[in-house]
């Protein structure tokens, strides 16, 4: 039965399919397909799922696709795209944070002025490593991640490169914390010198002998272990101004004044 007031017969039948096609495209839209933004390929549409079934799988991996307007090289492998909707997400989110950081500089005396800035897709992208292994993870797909970390061949993400140039040019601390383990600390640092990235601190989760400022020793999950390091650091006379993360876990749990978070559709940290 029509809802009074949206019927066919008052639009006529071509205005009312022209109305659903624009309906259904601001649907996928909003889920992130965004073609026209991204220059991708839109994942069909579920026009079948039954009840409380979630979105199909196959669907959210296209949508994750064109969302990073991901293409193939000759070999096969995933790269990321120009123009894409992600990397303009990005910029805006950088954009806010980068507005953010200039008021307070402009505005307030601080004793060491910071930032802190995740690093797997936040600082640098895993999409290339994710998509090629079809998003699916395993050991295949840690090889690949193991190799693709000391070879630094995953992708700088620019505005968050920007960010971090800007800041320590205007006194600003660059501190990097990461979920990755210190067996992996002189792999991280030189990819992030590698890809330009200026670093006054870097700060890994322990694999053993864990500093005393961490409760949970080398236990830590993302969160205590990133906002107890922050929490320490402010005792030492740091401001975290803006921290930085793809995950909301990267900049929970306090000790910065303002957090924002990057899109990454692929995987979630609690």
């Amino acid at each position: 039965m029509a809802k009074p007031g949206f019927t066919v017969g008052a639009f006529g039948a071509g205005a009312f399919k022209a109305l659903m096609v624009a309906a259904l495209s601001a649907v996928l839209a909003g889920a992130g397909v965004a073609v026209a933004a991204t220059g991708g390929t839109a994942p069909p549409p579920d026009y079948k799922r039954v009840g409380s079934e979630p979105r199909n799988l196959d669907q959210l991996k296209a949508q994750i696709n064109a969302y990073y307007n991901g293409y193939t090289d000759a070999s096969g492998n995933y790269h990321i795209g120009p123009h894409s909707q992600w990397e303009t997400d990005v910029a805006n989110q950088i954009a806010k944070a980068q507005a953010y950081l200039e008021q307070r500089l402009a505005h307030h005396r601080l004793r060491i002025p910071a930032i802190m800035l995740d690093i797997d897709d936040t600082s640098l992208s895993t999409y290339p490593v994710q998509a090629d292994f079809d998003f699916g993870g395993g050991a295949d797909a840690a090889q690949a991640d193991a190799h693709a970390n000391a070879d630094d061949t995953y992708p700088v993400i620019g505005p968050t490169l920007e960010l971090a140039r800007w800041a320590h040019a205007h006194g600003v601390k660059v501190i990097f914390m990461t979920g990755r383990h210190s067996n992996l600390t002189t792999v991280t640092r030189n990819q992030l010198t590698g890809l330009g990235y200026p670093i006054d601190g870097l700060y890994l989760r322990p694999r053993s002998d864990p500093p005393s400022y961490l409760p949970c020793g080398t236990s830590c999950t993302a969160m205590p272990f990133k906002s107890n390091t922050r929490k320490y650091l402010e005792s030492q006379g740091y401001d975290f101004i803006v921290a930085i993360g793809d995950q909301v876990s990267d900049y929970a749990g306090g000790y910065d004044d303002r957090g924002y978070k990057l899109p990454n559709p692929m995987y979630n940290i609690p």
